[in-house]
């Protein structure tokens, strides 16, 4: 046993011995070839030195080069900051000056916007409030061809303010038709068509005739100065269409009188029905006057056409009776021609109590459906609540220019009637007097 152990022993020692002489042999072989290739390089660096040392100054004389390069670039870059520091300021110095027109533009911009948007001309060059739209609202500074183009604008503006056109332009009717009419400009103050006069809407970019024209005259002033071609007067709004608006807002009577509502029409009615039975009275009161001073005159010629007249053919009538049964009997005449006297003037005292509470009433009526739209709509918008404030005062001023004259013309008629009663009164004392004698 002990012998196969030792031969297995042997065994393996020669084989691993074996192994390192030839890793041994492979390790010389590669450090040979190694050597080799150094003494090969070696040796081409020394072929080379020469080339080596040529190409060593040719490089340093680049360098050379470059340096100076560089110091000449450095330099001219110190001269270039130099001049770009000079011009950064002259930028600064500019450019606040073109800030200044840049805002001068924007502002002046928006000023012609805004009369133009609301100017007669307008109707002419739609595409001008395009280009002074565009400059107020930008954010750059504008070129100068669009400077020219708006100074160009500012200068059209300036001479048609200030001369007469006639052009084609659409123009909205107050019937709401949209036609293409003749219009007659008179620089801004004014523009009309047919003898109407116009005025320009932006949101419409149309002409628009005035729902509500100015007095027949001006009107036909309008009419003859379209038609004529020599100097000849027209109306114009100084205030470029806002007087002509305010003619627009300033209602008429019957506008007013509609405002007033049912109580006003009622209102009315009465004080006309009043004023009429007043103006009747006081006809009658002043025959009857008339009449009676005539008969005052001679009292023994009868005329029964009056109230003496007849007062005095009772007392002729009934002379032989006694002095009271006489009294009597002149005392109901008396009484029945003062009842006829004083006929219908407690109707018109009435009326001229009743127009001022109906007033008050339209007043009330109004400011109830003023506080409803309040409820309903709040204060923001004063023309919801225009209706109902309209009403009431409108039915206030209503009952007071009726019951006024209402008022005047009872204390007239009152007091003819006591002056007539008054003359019955005393001449029947008078003839009752002679009876006594």
């Amino acid at each position: 046993m002990m012998r196969y152990i030792l031969t297995l022993t042997l065994f393996s020692t020669l084989s691993f011995s074996m192994d390192l002489t030839s890793l041994l042999q492979s390790v010389q072989n590669d450090s040979k070839k190694e050597m080799q290739a150094e003494k090969q390089r070696l040796q081409t660096f020394i072929d080379n030195k020469e080339k080596q040392k040529e190409l060593l100054i040719q490089t340093e004389k680049e360098l050379k080069k470059e340096e100076l390069r560089t110091d000449k670039l450095k330099n001219l870059i110190d001269e270039k900051e130099k001049v770009l520091a000079k011009k950064e300021e002259e930028l600064k110095i500019k450019a606040a000056n073109l800030g200044e027109i840049f805002g001068s533009v924007r502002q002046t911009s928006s000023d012609f916007l805004i009369n133009f948007q609301s100017s007669l001309t307008a109707s002419e060059d739609l595409k001008k409030e395009e280009q002074f739209l565009k400059l107020s609202n930008s954010k750059k500074l504008a070129n100068i061809q669009e400077l020219k183009e708006f100074w160009h604008s500012m200068l059209d503006e300036i001479i048609k303010s200030g001369n007469i056109a006639q052009y084609d332009a659409d123009v909205i009717l107050a019937t709401g038709e949209k036609t293409k009419e003749k219009v007659t400009r008179v620089g801004l103050f004014a523009a009309t068509s047919n003898g109407k006069y116009l005025t320009y809407s932006n949101d419409m970019k149309s002409l628009v005739e005035l729902t509500v024209q100015p007095s027949g005259s001006a009107v036909q002033l309008a009419k003859d100065f379209e038609s004529s071609n020599e100097i000849s007067n027209i109306i114009i709004d100084p205030t470029r269409g806002t007087l002509f608006e305010m003619i627009a807002n300033n209602p008429t009577i019957m506008d007013r009188i509609t405002q007033g509502g049912i109580v006003g029409y009622i209102i009315l009615i009465l004080g006309a029905l009043g004023l009429l039975f007043a103006l009747f009275k006081m006809i009658v009161l002043n025959i009857s006057s008339i009449k009676i001073k005539k008969q005052m005159k001679n009292i023994s010629e009868i005329n029964q056409d009056n109230s003496l007249g007849k007062i005095a053919h009772i007392f002729y009538k009934n002379s032989n009776d006694s002095i009271n049964d006489l009294e009597i009997k002149i005392g109901q005449a008396i009484l029945k021609e003062t009842t006829q006297i004083k006929k219908g003037q407690s109707f018109v005292k009435l009326l001229a109590a009743v127009t001022p509470l109906l007033g008050l009433l339209g007043t009330v009526t109004g400011m109830i459906a003023t506080f409803q739209a309040i409820t309903l709509f709040g204060t923001g918008d004063p023309k919801l609540m225009a209706g109902g404030i309209s009403t009431a005062l409108i039915t206030t001023v209503l009952g007071l220019v009726t019951a006024i004259p209402l008022l005047f013309a009872y204390t007239y008629i009152s007091s003819k009637s006591e002056e007539l009663v008054s003359i019955l009164e005393e001449q029947s004392i008078g003839l009752l007097a002679k009876t006594l004698k």
